[in-house]
This record gives structure tokens, C-alpha cells and sequence, in this order.
């Protein structure tokens, strides 16, 4: 059976939906899938092409049994509206004809957002005679302006019919949590075609280690402090503000550092904020490529998140918290909703309700004070990615629910 999928984002690209997408496609492979990835040139999240990717403009290459055929497209550091629908558009086309001049596929996996891309897989779908499966990672459009002043002007509404016309097209639609599903089946009556397969890690990647004592040395982090460690997007559904007003009620326990591993939209503000309130004990420093993030996790006595009280983020699961628990450190969040359930439900560490930087130092202090705390939840997690969470489990999932069902 050959699967093609059709996604912006893939390895060596950091990220929830390169990490998603990646995992899928080499553990369908070893599970015996033919399986064609249909990308761009890895970009994210700089907006620059990497290095070793420059000046091409189409590029084919087999890794571990999987076919990567990579396009170019339209890429910029610009976050404009322009810049970003040039990005988008540029892809899907591009992705469309790589797909008519590859083989038939029988199912053609497309992932969304950007929802364009998810178009680009519906339209491969109808050429090769294929199903569409249609990957929901975010709700678009609503993820665009998610946490923004940005109204529903023409273009908004003109993707919310998209959105509709690719529900009701879809073989099967795959949503990442609960939540993801409920919305979907409250805009159009399509349960039964719609599963629920969360996102996951790939436990081959991460796991628990021995800190990294170069490493260490390196980002000068002596050996007796309690780092939290933050990885991930610096954008506009993160609460920053939190953080920093955490980091400025703890900067009187010297040992407590805060590593930020990331980019994003606000990256530059939240070093402005670092710098305009002297917080010595935050540590800011660029994304890292995926393979070397498990050597900072493993640096840390605890992963955390924060992000705004919006509905996009309620109905999540912060993909960040999955590398956290396999490398067995315990996750402090400031979430509702389902996260909320799943971090009680299985005690992989702590949830405070989002904004409130009181509860999050709290909590801080809470595991700080009890390291037992910490290794208790650390093994609860490494646990729970074990059997449930891991990459490998999550595509036989995938299997059995939606391509052999």
C-alpha cells in the first residue's frame, strides 16, 4: 500500500507538525507502508533555507526506506500577512506538481495548517483516484488570528468554506485531541469519519540521559542549578509575560534558571523584556535541531509551558510536554482543558490556571523544594510516552484506525 503525504513542514525541521509528519512516515515504513513525503526545502522555523538545502529547486533523496521529494517554495523572516499567503500558496502549488508526476498512491495524507496544503493533498487525491485524509493539527482558519485583533474579513470567511468543503471531501479526517474533534463535528455531522490520534515523540530520539557536561559548560550552567526549561514557539499564544513574571519573583533563589530554548514571532520582544527588567536568570538561546534538543531537556530538573487562556489553546495538547516526559523530567503548565486532565489523570506533574504567575512560581518552588516530587512524576511520564505517546505506537494507530478501517 503507498501513502503520500503532502506537508510544508518535515525533518530536519523542528517543530509539532515536522515532528508529527516525520514520525508518521518512517514508522509506517518499518510497519512495511511504501511511503512518499512530498516538502519543502526546510526553512522553519528562520525563515531561511538551511544551509545545506540552498540554491535548488527540487531535490529527491530515500532515508530508512522513505521517499522525500522536496520543492521549492516562497521563503522570508517577513510575518506579514503577504509574506505568510506567499509562503503558503507558493507550496501548495509547487506540491501539486511534484504530486502529479509521482506514482499512484492509495491514500494521500495531507496536513493542516496551513490549510492550503491540506488543498494540495485533496487535489492530488482527485487526480490519483485516491483517499484523503485529512491530518487536523490546528483548526484553520481560526488558528490564524488566534490571540489577535485580525477580523473575519473576506479572506477568513472564504478559508472557513474551505475548511467545510475539505471536511465534508475527506476519506477520513485525523484530529490531534478531543478537543480538535469537537470542533470539527460542530461544524459539519461527520463523527463517525473522524479519529482521534494524538501528537506523540519519537522515544528513539528522546529519552533520559547523564547531563551533557560540555554541553553545560558550554551554556555556562553550573552544575548545582534547578533549571526550568521552556522549548518551543515564542508566538502569540504563548503567555510570555508569565514567564518573565516569574523569573523576576524567583530572582532572589540564585540556583533557578530559566533555559528558553526557541523562536518565533515573539522571540525579540521576550529578549527585550529579559533585558529591560535585568533578569539574570533567564537564559535565552536559538532553536536547536532535534536531534541535539534531548542534551538541553536532560540538562533540566523540570519542562514547562505557558500559554494564553484562548480556545485554540484549550483545546490542545502543548506538543513540548511530549519530549519533556520521555526524557522522564516533570512538566508544569499553565493550561486548562484537556492537558489539564491528562497531566492530573496520570501525574506526570503539575497545571495551574493560565495567566496566573502567582501559581506558576508557586509550583516551581513546589518541585524545587521536593526533588522526589520531581522524579516521581519524571518516571510517571517516561511511563506514559512508553505506552501511549511514542511514535511508534501512534502510527500502528494510524494503521488500524484509518488506513486498514
Amino acid at each position: 500500500m503507498h501513502i503520500l503525504f503532502v506537508t510544508q513542514y518535515f525533518s530536519p525541521e523542528i517543530g509539532a507538525a515536522s515532528e508529527r509528519l516525520t514520525g508518521l512516515a518512517f514508522n509506517l515504513s518499518k510497519l512495511g507502508y511504501k511511503v512518499t513525503v512530498i516538502t519543502g526545502f526546510p526553512n522553519y522555523p528562520f525563515g531561511m533555507v538551511y544551509p545545506d538545502y540552498k540554491k535548488k529547486l527540487f531535490m529527491q533523496e530515500e532515508i530508512d526506506g522513505v521517499r522525500i521529494i522536496r520543492v521549492w517554495f516562497y521563503t522570508t523572516k517577513k510575518t506579514g500577512a503577504v509574506a505568510r499567503l506567499l509562503n503558503y500558496l507558493s507550496f501548495m502549488f509547487l506540491s501539486i506538481l511534484a504530486g502529479i508526476l509521482t506514482k499512484r498512491a492509495d491514500f494521500v495524507v495531507a496536513t493542516s495548517g496551513p490549510i492550503f496544503t491540506a488543498l494540495a493533498g485533496y487535489i492530488l487525491s482527485i487526480f490519483k483516484k485516491s483517499c484523503f485524509v485529512f491530518d487536523v493539527r490546528d483548526i484553520w482558519p481560526e488558528r490564524i488570528y488566534a490571540g489577535t485583533n485580525i477580523k473575519r474579513g473576506f479572506l477568513i470567511k472564504a478559508m472557513e468554506k474551505l475548511e467545510i468543503l475539505l471536511y465534508k471531501k475527506a476519506t477520513k479526517i485525523v484530529a490531534v485531541t478531543n478537543g480538535v474533534r469537537d470542533n470539527i463535528v460542530s461544524k459539519i455531522a461527520c463523527q463517525d469519519k473522524v479519529t482521534v490520534i494524538t501528537n506523540g515523540v519519537n522515544a528513539g530520539i528522546f529519552s533520559p540521559h547523564p547531563v551533557n557536561r560540555s554541553l553545560a559548560e558550554r551554556l555556562r550552567i553550573s552544575e548545582n542549578k534547578f533549571i526550568a526549561i521552556y522549548v518551543g514557539t515564542l508566538g502569540l499564544l504563548q503567555d510570555l509575560h508569565l514567564i518573565i513574571a516569574c523569573a523576576e519573583k524567583l530572582r532572589i533563589y540564585k540556583d533557578i534558571l530559566f533555559l528558553i530554548v526557541g523562536g518565533g514571532a515573539k522571540r525579540d520582544e521576550f529578549i527585550g523584556m529579559v533585558k529591560e527588567n535585568n533578569l539574570t536568570n533567564v537564559r535565552v538561546i536559538q532553536p536547536v535541531l532535534h536531534a541535539e534538543l534531548c542534551d538541553y531537556i536532560n540538562l533540566a530538573d523540570i519542562g514547562i509551558n505557558a500559554n494564553t487562556n484562548h480556545p485554540h489553546n484549550n483545546m490542545a495538547i502543548p506538543v513540548k510536554m511530549f519530549p519533556y516526559m520521555a526524557c522522564a523530567k516533570p512538566v508544569l503548565l499553565a493550561n486548562v482543558g484537556e492537558i489539564a486532565s491528562l497531566v492530573e489523570r496520570y501525574n506526570v506533574g503539575m497545571c495551574v490556571p493560565p495567566g496566573d504567575a502567582e501559581a506558576f512560581t508557586n509550583a516551581i518552588l513546589k518541585f524545587y523544594n521536593n526533588r522526589e516530587l520531581c522524579k516521581q512524576c519524571g518516571e510517571n511520564g517516561y511511563r506514559l510516552v512508553k505506552e501511549r505517546f511514542s511514535m511508534d505506537n501512534l502510527a500502528r494507530d494510524f494503521s488500524n484506525t484509518v488506513l486498514n478501517n
